[in-house]
């Protein structure tokens, strides 16, 4: 219970002392801002309304808007027709953007600038269909054979790349949750990091061990910068919806509940493993300059986790991407990614969590030990077996300066 209550003091002060410095607050603002920017932006800059304006000129069917109308219900494009006098006056219609295109004669299509494909392609179909009807009409055949005859074959698409019950959706999903996922592991993890550096440089780490080990206090670290975290994905999270509700121009993939849950589940894993590894290789350091060149071999396995995520995307059934989502070090990238795409059997998730928590549960041990043997060291950057050997001659100078 005292070291429950030690771990959890210590994370209190994380939190209390993080959220009130103006970085953090800034960084989270920033956060805030870009992501309701990056989604409201666009819909502000966005004026266009979806209806295409079609203006029609000429010598025209009589039978030409009502054909253009029914083959923009088939192919969902919202249209205004509009009905010209003169060529002369559709033209400049087009030029002063109040036209999409000018149908004239129901020959030729004129445009402002670039031919839209698809609007393109609703009128020649208009056009045609009303041109062979009236073709048909004048060699005498019946209108229901000519429907018969130039009915449409039903075309099946079929997705080889795809399985059963996964969509386009799915994999974009997966691929938004590992770049949250890979951005949020290394965020906060390198907090956990700059953090030891901090308390060791300013000599705050020698006051606290002369109250609680090296284990608590490192675990309590880790607990807090954690809670902060998930606090701050969580409130960029809510704001991201309520701008989503309130604009339609950003089409987000849809992800199911259990698959949401998994994520949760893997980032608490991924961030404990990580973090626990940054907090002791922060300890080796004195000074922040050298906090990231200590990490950098951290940094490389959490990047091969990140690329071999991208791989259980496209085959997730492979043995790369298996043996990835069991190794602890890249599976919390890799598994959630498998387990989106319907890749894994039931019981397949629960043993790589199992085997996640038994390396947090190693690490946290070699962990409290390094970080016990250096974070009293100043002066040179430790070697990890340095660190190592000098845990029970450092251990007793940690009550010295304070008594």
């Amino acid at each position: 219970m005292i070291g429950l209550r030690q771990m959890w003091l210590v994370a209190d002060r994380e939190i209390r002392e993080r959220s009130r410095s103006r970085a953090f607050r800034a960084s989270f603002l920033v956060m805030i801002l870009a992501t309701v920017g990056l989604i409201l932006v666009p819909a502000l800059l966005d004026d266009d309304t979806g209806t295409r304006d079609v203006g029609l000129a000429g010598s025209v069917p009589s039978e030409l808007a009502a054909a253009i109308e029914e083959q923009s219900t088939i192919t969902d494009v919202t249209l205004r027709i509009q009905r010209f006098d003169s060529v002369v006056a559709g033209e400049e219609a087009v030029r002063e953007g109040d036209l999409d295109v000018l149908v004239v004669d129901a020959q030729r299509l004129e445009w402002r600038r670039q031919t839209d494909e698809q609007l393109a392609g609703v009128v020649t179909g208009a056009i045609q269909a009303v041109a062979v009807s009236e073709r048909a009409a004048a060699a005498g055949i019946d209108t229901d054979d000519l429907l018969a005859l130039v009915a449409p074959v039903p075309i099946e698409n079929v997705e080889l790349g795809s399985v059963a019950g996964r969509s386009p959706d799915d994999e974009m999903a997966v691929l938004v949750m590992t770049v949250v996922l890979f951005i949020a592991i290394s965020t906060f993890g390198n907090m956990v990091l700059t953090g030891v550096v901090e308390e060791k440089s300013s000599r705050v780490v020698e006051v606290l061990l002369a109250r609680m080990p090296a284990t608590n206090l490192l675990a309590g670290k880790v607990i807090g910068i954690g809670l902060l975290g998930l606090a701050q994905i969580a409130v960029t999270a809510l704001a991201a919806l309520a701008a989503l509700r309130m604009v339609d121009s950003v089409d987000m993939p849809a992800a199911r509940g259990a698959v949401l849950a998994w994520v949760v589940v893997w980032f608490v894993l991924g961030y404990a493993l990580y973090a626990t590894i940054y907090g002791a290789l922060g300890s080796l350091a004195s000074r922040t300059e050298d906090a990231q060149a200590v990490a950098g071999p951290v940094i490389a396995v959490l990047l091969v986790g990140y690329f071999a995520s991208f791989a259980a995307v496209g085959r997730p059934d492979s043995g790369i991407a298996q043996l990835a989502s069991y190794f602890p070090p890249t599976a919390p990238l890799t598994m959630p990614s498998r387990i989106a795409m319907g890749a894994t059997a039931w019981w397949e998730p629960l043993v790589a969590v199992a085997l996640t928590l038994v390396a947090i549960a190693g690490l946290v041990a070699v962990g409290a030990r390094v970080y016990t043997g250096a974070v009293l060291h100043t002066g040179p950057t430790l070697k990890l077996r340095q660190a190592w050997r000098t845990t029970t001659t450092s251990a007793p100078s940690a009550t010295g300066p304070a008594g």
